[in-house]
This record gives structure tokens, sequence and C-alpha cells, in this order.
């Protein structure tokens, strides 16, 4: 449910409308259709069906059978263990992995997290363009991962950033121009509905982990709910710290005004239908959903990490609480319940100005990049 899958797929969509091929490698089937809208164009290859076996399944050859359970609990040699989805991959997909990064004859190669865009590098075959995209501030990551991305990155063709202080990492690191370093931000449709700011609902969405900091959300909603105890906050996604955002909800018991709901496909409407969005992430290299909660004029709160920085001119189109500031981040909240005219107007104001991250313009960042890497390679 995360903004990377979310972005991919929205990307592949823009692309093969533009009348690229494209091929989507998915490492987890976990459900018979994917969570989101992809054009009939787009092929999708999974490495593993993660779902349950049907009752119309056939089964595999019980050495399969054997091989395959084996395979799939021992742990992924290939993936960095400071990954946020190490869990998620083991010595199976390590070897389906492998085999459909070498499968790859021709084209460009885009790959989403620093193992895969290692992987691309050391096994990709030699003719492939290689673009490697970075969600996270190069400070942010453990530093094993730093040590492979010093070490490989400057073999890709094109590092793609999303942000301003992302690019000027990577220029740190390679200064000597060896890799071609971008900034081409997530972009996503905007809708035609909105807000209409009246229902007493704040929005939140997004994996529950401590980088996302839904318990700071939920202790500044406690503060918020002691004067305004007829609002609710709607927390969307799944995620390990799920446990203890209920310890927290019913340590301050908020069971009647805190929902905690699983992801959904339909976050824009889900969106539309709140007032106020609320992002208390404690590192955030974008905010792909602050985009989202722009779009349809929901006026945003967000900790003033370098993601929403970048997206928002304080108090103009969204607002910026100090890094952290539970009590801050509450009185702002707090305002803009008490002054609708406020939350409108920053509401409107965001969904005109994030018109920058629509495909209309970002799509011509990815043309420029895919003609230029291919120019470059002489293909």
């Amino acid at each position: 449910m995360g903004g990377t899958v979310r972005t991919v797929v929205n990307t592949a969509n823009f692309l093969v409308k533009k009348g690229y091929k494209v091929e989507i490698i998915s490492v987890r089937k976990t459900s018979k259709k994917p969570l989101f809208y992809i054009d009939s164009r787009i092929r999708i290859k999974y490495l593993l069906d993660a779902r349950r076996p049907g009752k119309n399944s056939k089964p595999l050859p019980i050495y399969k059978r054997i091989v395959k359970s084996t395979l799939l609990k021992i742990p992924s040699v290939l993936i960095d263990k400071s990954e946020d989805l190490y869990h998620m991959f083991n010595l199976f997909t390590d070897i389906k992995l492998l085999r459909a990064i070498k499968n790859v004859k021709s084209g460009i190669l885009v790959t989403t997290i620093p193992s895969f865009n290692v992987l691309s590098v050391k096994f990709a075959n030699k003719n492939i363009i290689k673009i490697g995209q970075e969600h996270k501030q190069f400070a942010i990551y453990n530093k094993s991962i730093q040590n492979k991305i010093k070490k490989y990155y400057g073999k890709l063709d094109a590092i793609s950033c999303l942000s301003e202080n992302e690019v000027n990492d990577y220029k740190r690191i390679f200064p000597n121009g060896e890799v071609k370093i971008v900034k081409i931000e997530n972009a996503t449709e905007i809708p035609e509905f909105y807000s209409n700011h009246t229902n007493k609902v704040i929005i939140s969405a997004g994996r529950f982990v401590h980088e996302k900091g839904f318990d700071l959300l939920i202790e500044a909603f406690n503060k918020v709910v002691k004067k305004h105890p007829d609002w609710k906050l709607k927390i969307f996604g799944q995620g390990v710290e799920r446990s203890n955002m209920i310890e927290l909800i019913q340590k301050y018991n908020l069971s009647n005004n805190v929902l905690l709901l699983p992801k959904t496909n339909d976050i824009l409407n889900e969106m539309a239908n709140a007032s106020i969005y609320a992002l208390s992430s404690r590192n955030e290299s974008f905010g792909m959903v602050i985009v989202e909660a722009m779009s349809v004029g929901l006026p945003c709160v967000c900790f003033a990490c370098s993601g929403p920085r970048e997206i928002i001119e304080n108090e103009k189109d969204g607002i910026l609480v100090p890094e952290g500031d539970i009590d801050k981040f509450a009185e702002r909240i707090n305002q803009l319940i008490e002054d609708k005219e406020l939350r409108k107007k920053i509401g409107m104001n965001g969904r005109e100005s994030v018109k920058r991250y629509s495909f209309e313009e970002i799509g011509g960042k990815w043309d420029l990049l895919l003609e230029e890497v291919t120019k470059a390679k002489n293909i």
C-alpha cells in the first residue's frame, strides 16, 4: 500500500500510455487483483505467489514442494538486513529475483530500493540501461546500505531522487559525474472531486512503523480531543506498530475517536470525506500521501522533515510544525478545526499548488531522462 508501490504503478501507467512497453516485476502476489488500477497493457511478473492455495489449485510435485518450503524458511542473502521489508524476502525470492533480472535482455531496468539497485548493477546484462530510484536521504540508511551505495551506485546509468536534499546527498557522494543524478518527484492524478471541509474527521495513512510516527499523532490527537471531543481520527494502514498504537489508544481512552482501518484502494475518496490531513513522520523523503491529500483540497499539518518541506509552503498551502513537537502539532490542528475558512483556504491553495506534481508536469521529466540515458548508451 506504500507510496513507492503507488508511484511505481502510476509511473508504469503513464509510460504505457506514452507508447512504452512496460513490465512490472513484483516480488510477492498477495491477492487476486492488485490494490491499485494497472493498465491492461502492462505485464506483471510475480516472483512468489504468497496466497493460500485455492480449491482448484494444482499442487506442485512433492519434491518441488519440499524444495520450495525449505527455501522459503531460509533468510535472504541478497537483500540487506536493514531494508524496511527484509522479512518479506528469503532464499526462494533471491533465486527468483536473480533469474528475473538476468532475463531482462534489453531496454531499461528501473529499480526501487537500495538492494534492488545494487543487484541491478551486479547482475543485469551489460547492455541494459540501469536507473536506480531513491526514496530516502542517504544519512537515514544503515551503515551497511551506505557502504553498498558508495560502492555500486556509480555504475548505474542514472539515480532518480525525489527531492533537492537527496540530489545534493548523491552529488556529494559522486562529485565527478560518474552517474547521472536527477530529481523526479512522485506524480499523481488530480481528481475532479475534493473535500467540502465540513466533516469532523482528521485522516492519516501509511505503514504502521516507527518511522511514520503514528504514536506521535495519537499523542497529539489526545490533546486535540480534549477541546474537540466530537472529532475523529482515521488512520489507514497496517504494520508492526499496530499493537503499540492500540495500547496508546486504550491508554488515553480514545477508542470512540481513533479508528485504525485497513489499507484501502480508495484513499482519495476517504481523504475527500475528511477535513484535515495529519502527517506525523519522523522521517519522510517525499510524502506521496501529502500530494494526494492536497490534490483533494485537504489542508495538511506535517512535521517539518525534508519531504514535507519540499512540498509545502508553510502557512500558504499547508502547515509545517517543528519536528517532534507534539504540543505544537495539536495546537495547529486545533487552529484548523476552529477556523473553517482557514482550513478551506489552505486546502484549496494546496489543491492548486500540487498541480506541479501532475503527470502533465512530472511525465516530461521521465521522457527527458529516458531519452538522455538511451542516447548515452547508444541504443
